[in-house]
């Protein structure tokens, strides 16, 4: 996988965090979300949370949900990339 596709990979997970879309589909997605927040690849955004206030969604079980908003940290994007 080069470089663009796998930065389009990160984007897509982070994208499914942010909307709380991880937390509502089947379990293999939120796996794959989460691999990225473990990396330290996909970080906490606190200063988006504290601008624009926590993401809230129901997850797959209905359940009102409130999480801090995430962000990419590129330089370690770039680190795991490079040392795969």
């Amino acid at each position: 996988m080069d470089m663009e596709d796998f930065e389009g990979e990160v984007i897509q997970a982070l994208e499914c965090i942010n909307s709380g879309a991880w937390l509502q589909l089947e379990g293999s997605v939120g796996r794959w979300c989460n691999g990225y927040l473990e990396s330290g690849i996909i970080v906490k955004d606190q200063e988006l949370t504290n601008k624009k206030g926590p993401v809230t969604f129901k997850d797959g079980c209905g359940r009102e949900r409130a999480q801090y908003r995430f962000k990419i940290d590129y330089d370690r994007l770039d680190h795991v990339y490079w040392d795969t």
